[in-house]
């Protein structure tokens, strides 16, 4: 199996979190069990060979966006499976693909759904082209710059950034609408529109991600957010459907020794697989 990770152009940095490259030709990993995680990323996928096999009802479209998740998935890998994963962050989904947030809530879209056939499938090919690992990135980059050129941002986006900066900064909903001057009631429309949740269920999700994060990596502190260990436990179970115990004790994936190598920089880091 090959595993990449490649950073975006600089200019993309605020939005895009990195490039993630799978690649499993021979089907090293047919049959094992891929288990995702929840988090307020977002996944725009690219598949260059056969689709992973997925339990959403749109199933392993050539190119999809996933939205942001509140419980784990479950995937399939098999024979020929090869494909980027551009890792999005809050920002960059409601500015790269605004009005999906709420559509794309746990869910996984056609990219032709939300694009138009046409463009996902001039995507693809001109990835599938590229085929290098470092063209494609370049590529990538080509495309979601062009695409933030030409895509008008809603009117409320840079709000919503600050809001979402100011409330994982506060921990408080009314403390993050008071940064950008609305009420708690318009900050949650805006939530719902570009992300596809709540601002508590968003922070709920940061915080068990970052929970999560730490424990993978040995880094950064994995009671954080908090009130006492029996709150940490709550949480897991409820939207990671074990315990940290029982996390202690599972074999980590060979993904996520990859993509989460104990010397990884947390606040850079992203638990997506267990």
């Amino acid at each position: 199996m090959l595993f990449l990770k490649r950073p975006p152009a600089a200019p993309l940095r605020p939005l895009v979190m990195g490039y993630w490259f799978i690649e499993d030709l021979q089907g090293a990993h047919a049959g094992k069990p891929i288990d995702t995680t929840p988090s307020p990323a977002a996944v725009l996928t690219i598949n260059f060979g056969r689709p992973c096999g997925s339990e959403f009802a749109a199933g392993a479209p050539r190119t999809s966006l996933l939205g942001v998740q509140s419980r784990p998935r479950a995937w399939s890998s098999g024979e020929g499976c090869s494909f980027v994963m551009v890792m999005l962050k809050p920002a960059g989904l409601a500015r790269l693909f605004p009005a999906t947030g709420l559509a794309a809530s746990d869910e996984l879209l056609e990219l032709g759904a939300v694009l138009g056939d046409g463009p996902a499938r001039r995507l693809a090919d001109d990835l599938a082209a590229a085929w290098e690992p470092h063209r494609v990135a370049a590529r990538l980059d080509a495309w979601l710059l062009g695409r933030l050129a030409a895509t008008k941002p809603a009117e409320e986006f840079e709000r919503f950034a600050r809001a979402w900066d100011a409330l994982r900064r506060t921990s408080r909903v009314e403390a993050a609408a008071r940064a950008v001057a609305v009420s708690t009631r318009q900050l949650e429309r805006w939530f719902r529109d570009h992300v596809g949740h709540s601002p508590r269920r968003l922070l709920a999700l940061d915080r068990i991600h970052s929970s999560l994060l730490a424990a993978q990596t040995g880094q950064g502190d994995a009671f954080e957010g908090f009130s006492d260990q029996a709150h940490q436990v709550r949480m897991w179970r409820r939207y990671l459907g074990r315990t940290p115990g029982r996390f202690s004790r599972t074999p980590r994936s060979l993904l996520a020794d990859y993509f989460n190598p104990a010397r990884e920089d947390v606040p850079q880091g992203l638990a997506h697989f267990f």
